[in-house]
């Protein structure tokens, strides 16, 4: 097997784990938590897991201040805000629907680098931007009122959070970090940063059953291996145009999940929002810089 293949495997399976998350979400507070309490889970359950990965790896586990501060930074107002804000859209929204939405962050990625990077953005990119913005606005209109303002805010400022986050990796001086050891040190923090946020709301709930803990330990395990392990693989061996593209996996897989398992509805207008929404982010990625 080429390493090309082994790329697109790798990638794949990531998108499609990604993609099965918020049936695991469902499954974890349907049995005894909450949103917090979930999002606590992933981000606390996969700590130690990490920890004796990194030590087998022989990664060293320094970390200066400096690079101390930007990980609580990216953390606190991207990676886990950013989960935080899209675990939350499922209580207003159908699962696949709210991540279709939050899939726009490809857009702002580029609107981020167009306003505050100064960076010039091709044409063809400007009208994928109104492309996501059309299938955004389809995607909410014909969800029949399924979908509630909350939850349409919530997928959408994900989005931007998810954004911040991927612009502050590249330009935040954090690059010369093995994945792994950021992941690890992001979970510590946004582990810290949800429990305190359950505790002050009062929403921090774990009266879980045997199934709810099964079902944490696969999303945490699996987000940090799988989904997000996978994907830099897969991006070694194809590189990051095509991971884009085979990203989009992840909202059709859970717009799949979403009307299969979860008996979620799907009306003509919200699945041509869908469409327009993965169409804009696949052109986006295919887009001559």
């Amino acid at each position: 097997m080429n390493t090309r293949v082994k790329g697109f495997i790798y990638l794949l399976l990531s998108a499609v784990y990604f993609g099965f998350m918020p049936l695991l979400v469902k499954v974890i507070c349907a049995d005894g938590s909450t949103i917090v309490g979930a999002l606590f889970l992933r981000f606390a359950l996969a700590i130690i897991p990490l920890y004796i990965y990194l030590k087998v790896r022989k990664v060293p586990m320094e970390l200066s201040v400096k690079k101390g501060k930007k990980i609580l930074c990216v953390t606190v107002f991207g990676y886990g805000i950013t989960a935080l804000l899209l675990y939350s859209a499922y209580d207003y929204m159908p699962s696949g629907m709210a991540t279709v939405i939050h899939f726009g962050y490809p857009v702002f990625v580029l609107l981020g680098s167009l306003i505050f990077l100064r960076r010039r953005v091709p044409k063809m990119k400007i009208v994928c931007v109104g492309l996501c913005m059309i299938g955004i606005f389809l995607s909410y209109a014909g969800s029949g009122g399924e979908a509630k303002p909350m939850g349409f805010v919530f997928a959408l400022i994900s989005g931007m959070t998810y954004a911040f986050y991927i612009l502050y990796l590249e330009v935040g001086g954090l690059q010369d970090i093995p994945a792994m050891k950021m992941i690890f040190y992001m979970n510590i923090v946004g582990s810290i940063m949800v429990f305190l946020i359950g505790k002050v709301s009062g929403s921090f709930v774990l009266h879980m059953n045997v199934n709810a803990w099964i079902a944490a330990f696969v999303l945490s395990l699996g987000a940090a291996f799988i989904g997000v392990g996978f994907f830099q693989y897969g991006v070694q061996y194809v590189g990051a145009q095509d991971a884009a593209i085979l990203s989009t996996f992840e909202p059709v897989t859970s717009m799949i999940v979403g009307i299969l398992v979860l008996h979620e509805s799907a009306s003509l207008s919200s699945m041509a929002g869908c469409i327009l929404i993965l169409i804009s982010v696949t052109a986006t990625a295919f887009a001559k810089s």
